[in-house]
């Protein structure tokens, strides 16, 4: 397996002397929002790997070097031997499309040893939780399904993703990997607390929260929010809900406010909010978010080769560590070995859940993706 990570800086990216753009097949870049806009960064990166796949996305902070950026640009090069690699792609314009795009996209692999799938998906318009639903419901529960959403910084609006044309708003890529040479190692773990009571959802849409114990919603995260409820839906970050399935306590998810609307009381979150399902506060503490990178990356290291690992760890996390950030992403390479990394912070991450194996979309985690020639 061949690996190697470019910074765009200063205009550019860093392309080192005798740099060969043949040895890869499959390129993410992770780019700062105005990197995105202003620049032609991801032009060049396509324009430098013309045999490749270059798949781009913007991001709520980016990761390499063992550190966390804002405001900068990354692109991580793969290339396989024995491994074949199938990109598709479809636009998404309302939320609600996602697990028709999901079951339609996975339709179109064709291959055996699936190994997994990365996808990088618009994260602004789609149900992240339907559309990995969509994922599994074509390749089976068992698929090692992976990725995140792209990211607006702390603005939460418009998100871009790129293949093959330019960045733009409301696509959907994933990438298949196939083949007996690859095999895949992931973990993923959150660190943070529940508090408060235990209330029941009773009414909600696919994504869309209405009521809480038959009461508004919105009203009772306010009331608990305090003075931070007129920062809303920012604030909202640094008190996810933890949502969990009464019928099976083990089925457990994070979810994460990405807007309100106050005439309606709506509140949108990035995955499913099931009517019958408990939902509890929950809240982050600096040490507890660190520990909890540290056991993503246990749970993915052990392989016999390094190989490279892709974190995708979530937009609350970064904004709630701060200067601290760092220390995260320091504590799953600790965990690796220090091998090879990239990834970025988003607005919800794709991976297997670390207790049950299925694959889901979650929010306030740190999630690991090691690629390991097999």
């Amino acid at each position: 397996m061949r690996h190697h990570v470019l910074h765009f800086q200063q205009g550019g990216w860093d392309v080192p002397v005798g740099f060969d753009p043949n040895s890869f097949e499959v390129v993410f870049a992770f780019l700062d929002p105005e990197v995105a806009r202003t620049t032609q960064a991801f032009a060049e990166l396509k324009a430098l790997l013309p045999n490749a796949q270059v798949i781009g996305c913007t991001t709520g902070g980016e990761i390499a070097n063992g550190q966390a950026y804002v405001g900068g640009g990354f692109a991580a090069l793969l290339g396989f031997d024995n491994v074949s690699i199938q990109v598709v792609e479809a636009d998404i314009a309302v939320a609600s499309d996602s697990f028709g795009i999901g079951e339609a996209l996975a339709s179109r692999f064709h291959g055996e040893d699936l190994a997994g799938v990365f996808i990088v998906s618009d994260g602004a318009r789609v149900n992240g939780s339907a559309l990995v639903e969509g994922f599994r419901n074509i390749l089976g529960p068992h698929a090692s399904i992976n990725g995140g959403l792209a990211g607006d910084g702390d603005r939460f609006g418009e998100t871009l993703v790129g293949c093959s044309g330019p960045m733009s708003p409301g696509k959907v890529v994933a990438v298949a990997f196939f083949g007996a040479g690859l095999r895949l190692r992931t973990g993923s773990f959150g660190g943070w607390e529940v508090f408060g009571p235990m209330r029941r959802i009773t009414k909600s849409d696919g994504n869309t929260l209405y009521q809480l114990d038959n009461k508004s919603a919105l009203e009772l995260y306010k009331r608990y929010l305090g003075d931070e409820a007129e920062k809303l839906p920012g604030s909202a970050l640094f008190y996810p809900l933890q949502v969990s399935n009464p019928a099976n306590p083990a089925d457990t998810v994070v979810r994460t406010i990405l807007g309100i609307d106050e005439e309606t009381g709506a509140m949108t979150f990035a995955g499913d909010m099931p009517e019958g399902w408990t939902a509890q506060l929950m809240v982050g503490e600096t040490n507890g978010l660190i520990e909890g990178a540290g056991k993503a990356g246990l749970a993915a290291a052990g392989g016999e080769n390094a190989g490279f690992a892709m974190l995708v760890s979530c937009i609350g996390r970064r904004l709630l560590l701060g200067q601290r950030a760092t220390e995260e992403v320091r504590a799953v390479v600790d965990a690796l070995g220090g091998i090879a990394h990239a990834g970025f912070y988003s607005y919800g991450e794709i991976s297997p859940n670390g207790f049950q194996g299925t694959c889901n979309l979650h929010n306030q985690t740190m999630t690991v993706t090691v690629f390991e020639a097999a």
